[in-house]
């Protein structure tokens, strides 16, 4: 494998890059940086947006100095379609491969023309004549697009993944003793959910209510600009005690569709799974860090809720730890990214 990887979280409100050096165990933090992302940018068709978009990326990584023109690339959650499938027969790898087409149909809202598949069988066994299969099938036009842009910037993609894949690597890792896990990852258009036991995924949602919904909810309830918005989401958030309770109130109805998704998502894996209980939730994304969410999360799903930090099992020179404090959430995936072997 390279001896540094560079990890590009390309997201709609900013992108994200990490430099990881795998020289030596565990990987060493080289570099790390982010830029506000154009508008519209991925979101556009148009090669003006797109070229836009490679600009501003050249940009950040001529900022962060990376060793090499390959990085890792996250597609968005809310562009692809992920699915655990643990309804198949005891199948071969053969067999599963025929199995996955007819199952997507099920998931994916697109001809089977249009879409690229990624599977890994994650549980076998013949006593139980019983499959897992973790399933992405992502967009042909979206994979595209990326290629496109990364193409733009003179970059060479050494591979692309998911986030919530992303964030399980650096927040779980392979790690069989961690205790099962559902990650939420907090993206401005949607909100993530994947629960991890023993370092794999065993189930996955989305739902399209995020951070820039919230602001929108702010901006209308208390006719602000949207900058303002923005602003007032990020400085007093759930509490209760500023303004008088307004920008709680103007975020609770959508807080309270995350804290309903929790549960449902909570319910079907241990319904499922009887025998491992979700024993905490890990926050990330930029969200994350809205005063007041960790305790409200806590509060209403009754377990442990923690804020991520993706440089915790990172080595770094004690020169770049004091710009690590607040920069931790929102470079979860980029780390998760930077992270990948092979």
């Amino acid at each position: 494998m390279a001896d540094f990887v560079t990890g590009l979280d390309i997201g709609t409100s900013s992108i994200k890059a990490v430099v990881l050096s795998h020289k030596s165990k565990p990987a060493k933090l080289v570099a790390f940086g982010s830029i506000a992302a154009p508008q519209p940018g991925m979101i556009s068709d148009a090669d003006v947006d797109l070229e836009t978009v490679a600009s501003a990326i050249k940009n950040l990584l001529s900022s962060v100095k990376t060793p090499s023109s390959s990085v890792v690339v996250a597609l968005p959650e809310s562009k692809i379609f992920t699915r655990v499938v643990s309804d198949f027969p005891y199948l071969s790898d053969g067999e599963v491969a025929s199995a996955i087409r007819y199952s997507t149909e099920e998931f994916v809202p697109l001809p089977a023309d249009q879409v690229s598949l990624y599977w890994q069988v994650i549980g076998r066994s013949k006593d139980r004549n019983n499959t897992t299969v973790f399933v992405v099938a992502s967009p042909k036009n979206t994979v595209s697009k990326y290629l496109r842009v990364l193409e733009l910037a003179k970059l060479r993609p050494q591979a692309l993944e998911t986030e919530l894949i992303a964030a399980t690597r650096v927040l779980i890792g392979s790690n069989e003793f961690a205790p099962t896990t559902l990650i939420i990852n907090f993206g401005a258009n949607s909100t993530d959910f994947a629960v991890v036991s023993k370092g794999l995924i065993l189930l996955t949602r989305s739902i399209a209510t995020g951070g820039m919904a919230l602001t929108r909810a702010i901006a209308q309830y208390l006719n602000f600009e949207p900058l303002q918005a923005e602003e007032y989401k990020k400085v007093y958030g759930l509490s209760q005690e500023q303004l008088g309770g307004k920008i709680h109130q103007a975020l609770k109805p959508l807080v309270d569709i995350i804290v309903t998704e929790s549960q449902r998502v909570i319910q079907s894996f241990q319904t499922k799974y009887t025998q491992n209980p979700v024993k905490r939730m890990v926050l990330s994304g930029g969200g994350a860090k809205m005063p007041g969410l960790v305790i409200y999360l806590a509060n209403n799903l009754g377990m442990e809720v923690q804020e991520a930090d993706p440089w915790a099992s990172i080595q770094k020179d004690r020169s770049i730890e004091s710009k690590l404090e607040e920069n931790t959430v929102q470079y979860v995936v980029a780390v998760g990214l930077a992270l990948r072997e092979g």
